[in-house]
């Protein structure tokens, strides 16, 4: 019987929503629960490939032996790193050299690519950058002075899975093993070194060595993991699995609004066949058997299905992230599925239980007075209730995140702004006076029943104010990434250069049609007093450095100015507004910095916003040309050039002291992220859309039956089928037009917690919206009433309703 009636109810349209939106709610949690679980896994073994290791100890001095005694009894594993500037010389010939001194166990995770293939720096051997081995003539088995003793070149390092991106990294790379460091004599003290510390084990216990360590780090120290670490890429990939957290909140959202319109309308229309059934004698226990078992078979249906869709989102979307993943990820947890299988069954509680206590409850009265309707679970009452489980319940599943507040902050002013605007309109509509039969028609029918007109321009806002977000939100992650890898971008950086060879250098390039970009003059001093007292180097890292200064006449077009006035003059400076913030400064406060050869002060004249992800020269601050001409500076510019080794060799044999950073390869990776991740994104937005398309048909079903004998009386009276049709044109424009206005209200509001809170991107207004909304508005739900209209006016289902009436 119960499989009977629902094989027979299946053809309702609304019963049909109530199913697709709930299987897509499945598919949704299923495919993002499992990919999360395995996107983060694979995040943390590429983050701890770019780190070499786990976690790593930053320190200016060698750290205690006890410290590095508790990570191994916390199973741990510990590699040391040494890197320092040294002289080398093949020959006769010198050469600064950057120098990184590891153990053994280097490097414990990620690739380190050599030529020949497969080396490591074993003693009595060093791995040199090829710009090092072209500067001195080198060759592999060539031998090489490296302070006090001489050191066999086994080949060249290519590329070191923990160099980073430094532009201000003045010497090609030199690898060597930590036992040869003492040979070479050139650790002295007060020597500039920096000591880092590669640990690697189980989670557990490098959250209890988090702990420990944490109190015992001094202001020169950090402690780097995954989380804090600075690397661009690991950046982009965060904020793309916040972006699929976003799709999926959108997703819920979406399913759980169009399960309510339409499992409440499905319910509404069964009300009289559930009074016919009471009438001939069924009792309450028989009719709640046969409507429970057919609200489980649609659950029922809606898992099977669901999970194998969502089993296929999965196997599509990491199949897209497939490049810029780990090879191997192990299978997901149980946990997705029970968060899919759990979210069903809440949402279709929350949602279905009074729809259908409410048909339970439907009176036998009903068959001769269709107003006859059982008042149970006041609205009043059970939507706040409903909104605050659905909330809380959101918030369980993200994990509180600010993704979900912000979202929820939008739709409740949203919200308040329908309620607001809606009865505006409704006024405003009340006063006007126009004569096209048709429009005026369509507003009679939106002032007769308010309630159901508000009802209709929250589902419509909800679905328009949600796809727009998701839309100018996958645009501005994209271009988010274009902005740290447009056409044309650098892939090399000149470092080094005296100020003599700013000219000869640039009339270098230029014959050979390469255009350089700007030159920075570079200074290495510290900042040592905040308004004439000591600063503290705990407030920030930026304290317990040397800064790199610059001059610059013009402010940098990627360094917008915040606040404050451009240029600075004589005795001024202009600071990045995020390290302001931390040191809490303001304008005309003033700076002391001491450097190699004398201290100056500089009064502080403006903020700038600075974009440290972007793949170009930034600093902390700049100054206006000349003041830093007491101290020692070298020079910086940045260049594209396509494949052309032989112009690079040309460029170090006739500027031997240069240094030349190639960042092709990060360029190349960020890349590859970029294209492999928009694709999953779009998949998204697939999904949230068809979410948002059933919302809509749902509130369109509503009013499908009311309509019909609305459109018999207007037949009756000797309407046109082209005055109903375009009535029904008329009705939905206007409510499009509204909804679109109320839904980029709320978009603008929720896009500014976003954009400023989650994603840390800059806000601006989106004007954009506020046209394109509205006009879509209007197009779309024009285009559904005359959809509407056509099915309607069919002959036989007019005929039909005809009779009937």
């Amino acid at each position: 019987m119960i499989w009977r009636w629902f094989w027979r109810e299946w053809k309702s349209p609304s019963l049909l929503i109530v199913w697709l939106a709930l299987t897509l709610a499945v598919a949704c949690v299923l495919a993002l629960g499992s990919l999360s679980d395995r996107m983060e896994k694979g995040l943390s073994q590429q983050s701890r490939d770019f780190m070499a290791g786990d976690r790593t100890l930053q320190s200016a001095r060698e750290v205690p032996p006890e410290w590095l005694d508790a990570a191994r009894r916390e199973g741990l594993t510990v590699s040391r790193q040494l890197t320092f500037m040294t002289m080398t010389f093949a020959g006769e010939t010198p050469q600064l050299a950057s120098v990184k001194a590891v153990d053994d166990l280097y490097p414990m995770f990620g690739e380190l690519a050599t030529e020949p293939a497969g080396l490591r720096p074993a003693a009595g051997t060093v791995l040199t950058a090829p710009r090092l081995m072209a500067l001195l003539d080198l060759k592999t088995g060539s031998n090489l002075d490296v302070g006090d003793t001489t050191l066999r070149v086994a080949g060249e390092v290519i590329r070191e899975p923990d160099s980073g991106f430094n532009p201000f990294q003045t010497a090609p790379r030199l690898l060597m093993n930590l036992a040869d460091v003492a040979k070479t004599g050139a650790i002295q003290p007060g020597s500039r070194v920096t000591w880092r510390y590669k640990f690697a084990g189980d989670p557990g216990g490098l959250s209890r060595y988090d702990s420990y360590i944490a109190s015992r780090l001094k202001p020169d120290q950090r402690w780097i993991s995954v989380e804090n670490s600075e690397d661009a890429l690991g950046r982009s990939m965060q904020r793309a699995q916040k972006f699929l957290l976003l799709s999926a909140l959108l997703t819920l959202m979406l399913a759980i609004a169009a399960v309510a319109v339409a499992m409440s309308h499905y319910c509404r229309s069964r009300y009289d066949l559930v009074a016919v059934l009471k009438t001939l004698g069924a009792n309450r226990a028989a009719l709640r058997k046969l409507i429970v078992g057919q609200w489980l078979a649609v659950l029922l249906l809606a898992a099977v299905v669901g999970g194998a869709i969502g089993l296929g989102f999965e196997a599509v979307l990491l199949r897209m992230l497939r490049p810029v993943l780990p090879g191997e990820l192990p299978p997901a947890s149980a946990w997705p599925w029970l968060w899919a299988t759990g979210a069903l069954f809440i949402i279709s509680l929350l949602v279905g239980l009074r729809p259908y206590r409410l048909l339970l409850a439907t009176q036998p009265l009903r068959v001769l007075r269709w107003d006859a309707v059982a008042n149970v679970w006041p609205l009043k009452f059970y939507l706040p209730v409903m909104a605050v489980v659905v909330t809380g319940l959101l918030a369980l599943l993200v994990g509180g995140s600010k993704l979900l507040w912000a979202l929820v902050a939008g739709i409740v002013l949203l919200s308040l702004l329908l309620g607001g605007l809606g009865w505006a309109a409704l006024m405003l509509l009340r006063r006007l006076r126009v004569r096209n039969l048709a429009f005026r028609l369509a507003i009679n029918r939106l002032l007769r029943q308010p309630w159901t007109t508000l009802s209709q321009l929250a589902a419509f806002s909800l679905s328009f104010m949600l796809l727009a977000l998701l839309l100018v939100m996958r645009g501005d992650l994209l271009d988010r990434w274009q902005q740290q890898l447009p056409p044309g971008s650098p892939n090399y950086f000149l470092l080094n250069l005296t100020q003599d060879q700013v000219p000869q250098v640039k009339t270098f390039l230029e014959q050979h049609q390469i255009e350089p970009q700007t030159f920075y003059p570079i200074a290495r001093v510290r900042l040592t007093e905040i308004n004439d007292k000591p600063a503290d180097p705990a407030l920030d890292s930026a304290l317990q450095r040397e800064l790199n200064l610059t001059w610059q006449a013009e402010l940098p077009d990627h360094n917008p100015l915040k606040a404050g006035s451009w240029p600075p003059g004589k005795g001024e400076t202009s600071i990045e507004e995020e390290l302001a913030e931390r040191l809490g400064v303001r304008l005309g406060d003033t700076l002391t910095f001491t450097g190699d050869t004398q201290q100056f002060k500089a009064k502080i004249t403006s903020f700038r916003q600075v974009d440290w992800e972007s793949l170009k020269p930034n600093f902390f601050f700049i100054f206006p040309p000349g003041a830093l001409d007491g101290q020692p500076q070298t020079w910086l510019t940045s260049f594209r050039l396509e494949g052309n080794n032989a112009l690079m060799a040309q460029l170090n044999r006739e500027f031997p002291t240069l240094s030349l950073l190639d960042i092709g390869g990060i360029l190349r990776q960020i890349g590859q992220v970029l294209a492999q991740v928009s694709q999953a994104l779009e998949i998204m937005v697939v999904l949230v859309t068809t979410c948002g398309v059933l919302l809509l048909l749902a509130q369109i079903q509503v009013g499908m039956r009311q309509r019909r004998q609305e459109l018999v009386v207007y037949r009756t009276l000797g309407a046109g089928k082209k005055l109903l049709r375009t009535t029904l044109w008329c009705e939905f424009a206007l409510l499009g037009v509204v909804a679109g206005v109320a839904a980029a209200i709320g978009a603008e509001a929720a896009l500014w917690g976003l954009q400023r809170k989650v994603f840390d991107f800059p806000w601006q207004p989106n004007l954009l919206l506020w046209v394109t909304l509205p006009l879509t508005g209007a197009i779309l739900l024009s285009l559904c009433g005359g959809w509407l209209g056509v099915r309607l006016l069919k002959g036989k289902a007019l005929f039909r309703s005809y009779n009937a009436a």
